[in-house]
């Protein structure tokens, strides 16, 4: 398969879909990347609460992001 018949099925597919291919390439290009996986490993690793995330606004994130 070509990198053209590739790019015209992804564009068959619904949004859904095309976001787990996102998700799949973002993991792909990111995985063998030492100083990417440092960063994550420094961030899941975080123990200051100043600087975490509440569920409450990463849920309404994403909401905002659903009506785009």
């Amino acid at each position: 398969m070509s990198v053209k018949e590739i790019k015209e099925q992804l564009a068959s597919l619904p949004q859904r879909d095309q976001d787990e291919v996102v998700a799949y390439l973002f993991h792909l290009r990111h995985r063998n990347d030492p100083e990417y996986i440092r960063e994550i490993d420094r961030r899941l690793n975080d123990r200051s609460p100043e600087n975490w995330l509440l569920m409450d606004d990463f849920e309404a994130a994403l909401e905002r992001k659903g009506e785009n």
